[in-house]
This record gives structure tokens, C-alpha cells and sequence, in this order.
């Protein structure tokens, strides 16, 4: 297993921007969503449009004009394109302050107290059981108490503050930069315990999808709320494995009583990589990528941000079906206060 390179190990620009020179093949394509809820479903049919072929080698668009909401250098940006396209995943340190992380986790530490007592947001909600259960973490304000991991689905839509916050346009900025036009398809929340034994098997995103046609084009951020090391559960990915077909996959059942997908791969070429605070992974849906569990004494808080061409279109084709929730409420007049007060209690 090795450790991520330093991004300060630049590849030449003339070298890259050759790469971006290559144009993947391109197939005519009909792409059909469907989107189901309890009271009913309906279907989105696009027609017909050209869009890079499912399971081809992701070739990125050249990059547009920088925006405001990136600070990110050229060099960087680059250079997280060309490991993109090499080993299918990117590592961005010192993307964020302290201070942008820490507001992004005060409103997800809210929104998982806040989703707990709140009988419309229960089926976004995913709790896994902590055997003897009933503590009170260090770190974790009340969101952990009693639970060995808990994650939230589609967060920044029951917390609509996080699409303002620097994170949420920092990362939306940088998918851009990378991918073309690409908007927000799906967000969840993944908090693990204190000494969690709940460890995120192997894996390939897009064998959870059955939104395909854009799936070359898509990006997902992994965004730690803290440092992560190899201790705590830091994300690793197998190098390359995104250039060939999805996996196979089995259907398992996680500890939360909700089925999941495991794959078996053989892990040579795994690549850990423990980050500072403010910094982030990005990888593609067809690579391949596990976190532990976290053995250390402080909870592990992530959130995660998949991007891609018709992310617009899947949420409101969702919303339409009733399959989204709705903002979550502050339970007294003071958003504020009730938000820090769910992290100090």
C-alpha cells in the first residue's frame, strides 16, 4: 500500500494541456431516468444527444475561465486534472481554511441532530448500531451518542445554508474547471465513531447508479472535516482501476440493516491519503476506493459531493417524484445558537 505523492510533483503543462487535446469517442445516446417515491414515480426521457461513451477513459474538457470561488493555483489544477486521468482519483491539499471546514461542520452536526427528531427527514437518515451504545463522544456534540456510524442522504437539501458556504463553492468551481459544465447530483454525510467498526468496503460509485449516461463526466469530492489518517479511516483508492469495466459487485447487508455493494479487488497499487484539515480527494464514479474503520479516539466526519452534466435535471426530476426532502426546520427562533448548541452538547 503507498501513501499519495506529493502534489508538489507537478506534471508539465505542455504535457497536460496535450491531454487535454485528446477527444474521447462519442456515441448518440438516449438517456432515461426514473425517479420513484412513495406516492408514485415518473420518468424523464431525454432525447437523443451525443455524450462520452459509459466506461470510457475520462478526458476532461479544457479548462474554462477561472472563477471568483477558486484559489486554487493553475498548477494545481492541472496537475489534479493529470492524476484524474491517470489513477482515476486526485489528492487537493490546503483547499479550504479552518474556518470554512469548521462552518460546514456546525450545520451537518445540526442537520444530524436535527434529522433525528424529525419524522420526514428519518429515510434519509442511515444509523449503524454501537454495540453497548449510549455514550457521549468527545468531539461529536450529540450527532454520535449511541451510534457506531451515522450518514445523511442529500444534506445540502435539507440544509440549503451549505450550498452558500465557501466548501460547497469552492468544490463546485473546481468540478467545473475539470468537467465542463457539471452541477450538484447527490451529497451525503458519513460520520464514523470514536474506535468505529463500521469500515467502508471497496467499492466503485457507479455500480449504485443507474444514472449512466453521464457518468464519464461525473466527479465526486471527498471533503474530511478534520485531519484523517490511516488511524481514523483516510480514503484509499486502487491507481488506474477506473480505466477498465465497473466490477463485480455483491450485494450485501450493512450493519445499518440497509443493503450495500462490496467488491473484491486485488489491492495491488492501493494508494492511502491521510489529509490535513482543508484538504480533499476527488475521484471518478468507475474508480475503486474503500475507507477503514477509524481506530482512533475523535469521531471521522466527511461529506461527500458528486457532480455531473445533468446533475440539475436528476434533482428536479426527483423533487417532481416527491423523492427528495424538504429543508429541515429550526426547532426554535435562534438557527445560530440551536446549531452551535448541537455541537457543544
Amino acid at each position: 500500500m503507498r501513501h499519495a505523492p506529493d502534489m508538489a510533483a507537478r506534471t508539465p503543462r505542455h504535457k497536460v494541456c496535450a491531454d487535454f487535446s485528446r477527444v474521447a469517442s462519442r456515441v448518440q445516446t438516449s438517456i432515461r431516468f426514473r425517479a420513484i417515491s412513495d406516492s408514485g414515480s415518473i420518468c424523464l426521457h431525454l432525447s437523443s444527444r451525443s455524450v462520452l461513451r459509459p466506461g470510457a477513459t475520462m478526458v476532461f474538457a479544457s479548462p474554462p475561465g477561472r472563477s471568483d470561488n477558486l484559489s486554487l493555483g493553475e498548477d494545481a489544477v492541472l496537475s489534479a486534472a493529470s492524476s484524474l486521468r491517470r489513477d482515476g482519483f486526485a489528492v487537493v491539499p490546503n483547499m479550504f481554511g479552518r474556518d470554512e471546514v469548521r462552518e460546514v461542520e456546525r450545520l451537518l452536526d445540526w442537520a444530524l441532530v436535527r434529522a433525528a427528531r424529525s419524522p420526514a427527514a428519518q429515510p434519509f437518515l442511515v444509523r449503524y448500531p454501537r454495540e453497548g451504545g449510549g455514550h457521549h463522544e468527545e468531539g461529536s456534540g450529540r450527532a454520535l451518542d449511541g451510534w457506531d456510524q451515522l450518514e445523511l442522504n442529500y444534506a445540502a437539501t435539507l440544509v440549503p445554508a451549505l450550498l452558500e458556504t465557501a466548501v460547497f463553492r469552492g468544490c463546485t468551481a473546481l468540478a467545473r474547471r475539470l468537467a465542463g459544465p457539471v452541477s450538484r447530483s447527490f451529497d451525503h454525510v458519513i460520520y464514523k465513531g470514536a474506535r468505529n467498526r463500521t469500515a467502508t468496503p471497496w467499492h466503485q460509485d457507479a455500480a449504485f447508479a443507474l444514472w449512466r449516461g453521464s457518468r464519464p463526466r461525473q466527479l465526486h469530492f471527498w471533503i474530511p472535516l478534520q485531519d484523517v489518517t490511516l488511524e481514523s479511516g483516510c480514503m484509499t483508492f486502487l491507481a488506474g482501476s477506473h480505466l477498465g469495466p465497473l466490477v463485480r459487485h455483491r450485494r450485501v447487508l450493512r450493519p445499518s440493516g440497509r443493503p450495500g455493494q462490496e467488491a473484491k479487488p486485488s489491492i495491488a497499487g492501493s494508494i492511502s491519503c491521510p489529509l490535513a484539515l482543508g484538504g480533499i480527494t476527488l475521484h471518478t464514479p468507475t474508480t475503486l476506493h474503500r475507507a477503514g474503520c477509524n481506530a482512533s479516539t475523535m469521531p471521522r466526519k466527511a461529506w461527500i459531493i458528486q457532480y455531473g452534466p445533468l446533475g440539475g435535471i436528476r434533482l428536479a426530476a426527483k423533487r417532481l417524484a416527491g423523492a427528495l426532502p424538504h429543508p429541515l426546520a429550526p426547532e426554535g427562533p435562534n438557527f445560530e445558537r440551536e446549531a452551535d448548541d448541537a455541537r457543544s452538547r
